[in-house]
């Protein structure tokens, strides 16, 4: 059931206030957004940025709340803020046990009417933004995205970099702030959302008591230029020190209003969802592209369809001619009626997976209000329920001219893309070779019928809400029955992973999931593709360090039909030579990418510096010697010894009976043997501090700080869990001290990873290079204090209900319960682990944290993964 169909109560305060209350008791959650009509398109090019530095400044304190104590108090009361700003609006969010919901509303009215804007805490949290900013100078993806929509427009407020530079962001005063904040948090700007276990009655009482006495007042809004103009076909090139050539096209398009907009958000779902579209057939699958994505994206008044894909520099200029091929042959003739069908199962499914949360569906009410009313979610539904193939391609070719493109490359600086003119490109771009890159439409695949066993499945035992089912091949299947949810989701999960690959073998688990979803004995990769989306979803592959495994969600209808597939490519791929060299290449060019992530490569750098030489350094990806050498005939081995023949569970999570749904399962999988579990050997920490440092051309240095973790069995995974919570995230010690107090950081965090022989206590801080022995030694200095002195009562008391709330915030997902009930039966002490979380997490005391803190968090034996940016 959509929110538009569902129960919303809609009231205007006499303030202006627009309140919705979406009453939902299938869980004990309840979200509130705030939804403020101010973002970037508000600012006068003087205040670029302003709307989210105000964003910042929100939860920096009012008179009767500190700085950090409205986190801290949300935290207390088992939920978690979040915030965004975007080029329409701004808003925040709140998720809580509905326990807690009366405190979270007082805090988010606080905030709303009462923020400070102290002057000193500005300043501090400038410098925090400014590293913001340059931690996204250091992203490839977002510098040319931005790029993009700056080449598109010569005066539409839409050209900025949005987060704003430096010198600016500098001189904003806190009267400017003020006057940004007075004039646009008002409440006829305003919309309020409050979904999930409330009663709307009380709910809305409450809401009149807090905001009612805001006043009314009118909001003068600076709407800026507008960009009417036709600019031409444009080509700007940007080169830096990345690995991987950023490739991003776009045209102008009309806003959220017009009538062409519904056909236009379909033509991108055309062109890159899912494995059946345009752009990974015909761009990602020849290996062009590592990968790519299209959107109409449409804020207020004006829009922007833009397409944007990695690509192996080398091949750059081919990807984006391949890109431009196939945009232009959705241009010059209508999609496939197979297409657009495709396209309007995968919305269906999406337009489900969005609500299955209370935070879903207050974010959908309050975006659907801004855009006009709530109401109007059901007709946009229907619109595009009912699109058809002339609908879309009469919109393409009205708005989608080659005329008025403009196509931006980001690349490594010794391999420019095209090095021509605007003209020239244009000209390449439409050259007679160009269209052989187009792909076919797609096509309806032939459904292959299931085949069904005759041995019934057993029923062994039931575990709190799981019931535990065995199959005559001794698979166990594991049903947990979600009343009234409307998707099945679907798993089948081995022990084993990349931790189980030899070095020569390396990435080679990798490869082979990715691969079984490209064709099996009866299903070409074309027909896996077009049949799982018209099924509602894609089936989804991964491989862990300690196993691997596929899942698959989609409409409950269709689980029966989802299960017969899910087989297929599960127990019959073919892994075809062509198949395995486009695999290949894009695993090479993901190895490559890896090293423009300042996350992801800081991390991977400490994980080699801990265990160096072990399973557990490596990426999934593998290495680059041990990918060129994986062959057809390996993946066959691989599938035979890792899948056929494994310690595999399956799982299903859903509105399904379980005994129906567990027979389906263990007919469908019962050509699996059952073998002993894969574990890896347990690596050694070293005695010694280690270091791996990469030096580049970056705003940034980046800094992960390593110490020795629990294993995913060992009893003080709770205890560490623990300390994660009191240490890093909003109003965590590590982001007080670092980023609050001293602004040497935007992102400053800490995480446990957990292993099935090993582990790592993790510290992660980005922050300007001249400032990095800074950085290191305020990490350090946390880490001995959490040494020498216990937590506080305080501290672990608002930690405990945090970790209790934020389990059952995320007891509404499905696809988290799943994930749940496989890494607990693999991998864990069992599923009774599943419930013993609450007891667990209550029992753990400050002498645990400390106990473990003394152990471990010796700064002698750390490890640290360093990118050193100039």
């Amino acid at each position: 059931m959509s929110a538009a169909q569902a129960s919303i109560t809609r009231t205007v305060l006499p303030n202006g206030l627009t309140v919705l209350i979406r009453e939902d008791h299938s869980a004990p959650v309840t979200a509130i957004v705030t939804w403020v009509r101010a973002g970037y398109f508000d600012e006068p090019d003087e205040d670029v940025g302003i709307s989210h530095v105000l964003e910042h400044m929100y939860f920096k304190g009012t008179p009767t709340r500190g700085v950090g104590e409205i986190a801290r108090e949300t935290k207390a009361s088992g939920g978690y803020l979040n915030a965004h700003t975007i080029y329409d609006h701004t808003s925040y969010e709140t998720v809580l046990p509905s326990s807690g919901f009366l405190r979270g509303l007082e805090i988010q009215a606080d905030a709303y009417t009462n923020s400070l804007i102290d002057s000193a805490e500005l300043a501090r949290e400038l410098e925090v933004i400014i590293q913001e900013a340059k931690r996204k100078l250091d992203s490839p993806a977002a510098v040319a995205m931005e790029s993009l929509y700056a080449l598109l427009h010569d005066h539409h407020r839409f050209r900025r970099w949005r987060i704003g530079e430096e010198h600016a962001l500098r001189a904003l005063t806190r009267d400017r702030m003020l006057r940004f904040y007075r004039n646009y948090y008002k409440p006829r700007n305003t919309i309020l959302v409050v979904a999930g276990d409330v009663d709307a009655g009380e709910a809305l009482h409450h809401v009149e008591r807090l905001y009612g006495s805001a006043p009314d007042e009118p909001v003068d809004r600076d709407v800026g230029p507008d960009e009417t103009a036709r600019q031409g076909f444009r080509y700007r090139e940007l080169a830096g020190d990345i690995t991987q050539t950023q490739l991003a096209l776009g045209w102008r398009v009309p806003g959220q209003h017009h009538p062409d907009s519904p056909a236009l958000d379909v033509a991108g779902a055309i062109l890159s969802d899912g494995r059946g579209s345009r752009l990974y057939r015909g761009v990602r699958e020849r290996e062009l592209v590592s990968q790519i994505n299209a959107s109409n994206y449409t804020p207020r008044e004006v829009g922007v369809f833009v397409i944007r894909g990695e690509a192996d520099p080398r091949r750059a200029q081919e990807a984006a001619k391949a890109t431009w091929a196939n945009v232009m042959r959705l241009r010059d003739e209508p999609p496939s009626a197979f297409d657009v069908d495709r396209v309007k199962r995968l919305f269906e499914a999406r337009w489900l997976r969005r609500q299955e949360t209370m935070e879903g569906q207050a974010e959908f009410i309050a975006e659907w209000e801004a855009f006009g009313g709530w109401e109007l979610s059901s007709e946009y539904f229907d619109t595009i329920m009912a699109m058809d193939a002339t609908a879309v391609h009469s919109a393409v070719a009205r708005h989608i001219d080659p005329d008025q493109a403009s196509l931006l490359a980001y690349h490594p600086r010794t391999q420019p893309v095209f090095e021509a003119s605007a003209d020239e490109v244009r000209r390449r771009l439409d050259g007679p070779d160009v269209r052989a890159y187009a792909v076919e439409p797609g096509r309806a695949p032939a459904a292959m019928p299931a085949k069904h066993s005759t041995s019934a499945v057993e029923l062994e035992r039931r575990v709190g809400s799981v019931s535990v089912f065995r199959a005559a091949s001794g698979l166990p299947i594991l049903v947990r029955r979600r009343p009234g949810a409307p998707i099945v989701h679907l798993g089948l999960y081995s022990s084993g992973g990349a931790a189980a690959e030899p070095m020569d073998l390396a990435g080679i688990g990798t490869l082979m999931m990715r691969a079984s979803v490209k064709g099996t004995a009866s299903r070409s990769a074309d027909a896996i593709a077009g049949e799982s989306e018209m099924l509602g979803g894609t089936i989804g592959t991964s491989v862990a360090t300690d196993g691997g495994g596929w899942t698959f969600s989609v409409p409950s209808p269709r689980w029966r039909d989802a299960v017969n597939l899910l087989k297929d490519v599960v127990l019959h791929p073919v892994f075809a030579a062509d198949v395995i060299d486009t695999e290949r290449a894009i695993a090479l060019a993901q190895l490559a990418q890896m090293r423009d992530d300042m996350i992801r490569y800081p991390v991977r750098l400490s994980l080699e510096a801990a265990w160096d030489g072990h399973p557990y350094s490596r990426t999934t990806l593998g290495t680059e010697a041990s990918l060129r050498s994986l062959t057809s005939d390996a993946l066959l081995r691989w599938h035979e010894s890792t899948v056929l023949s494994s310690a595999t569970v399956a799982a299903a999570v859903g509105d399904v009976a379980e005994e129906e749904l567990a027979q389906a399962m263990a007919d469908a999988f019962a050509g699996i043997r059952n073998a002993p579990a894969v574990r890896a050997a347990a690596p050694t920490w070293p005695g010694e501090i280690r270091q791996r440092v990469d030096d580049r051309d970056k705003a940034q240095t980046a800094i992960a700080l390593g110490f020795p973790g629990p294993t995913r069995l060992d009893a003080h995974r709770y205890a560490v869990g623990t300390l994660m919570l009191i240490a890093s995230g909003l109003g965590g010690r590590f982001f007080d001290e670092l980023r609050d107090k001293r602004s040497l950081a935007y992102t400053v965090q800490a995480w446990a990873t957990e292993r099935v022989s090993a582990g790592m206590f993790t510290a992660y801080i980005a922050t300007a290079p001249s400032r990095e022995d800074e950085a290191r030694e305020g990490l350090l200095a946390e880490f001995t204090k959490l040494r020498e002195y216990p937590v506080t009562p305080d501290e672990l008391s608002r930690a405990t209900r945090y970790a209790l709330g934020a389990h059952a915030i995320s007891q509404q997902s499905g696809g988290t319960v799943l994930a749940e009930l496989l890494d607990a039966w693999l991998f864990g002490e069992g599923l009774e682990e599943l419930d013993e979380f609450e007891a667990r997490i209550t029992a753990v005391t400050a002498r645990d944290i400390q106990e473990y803190a003394l152990r471990a968090l010796n700064p002698e034996r750390r490890v640290e993964g360093i990118v050193r940016g100039k």
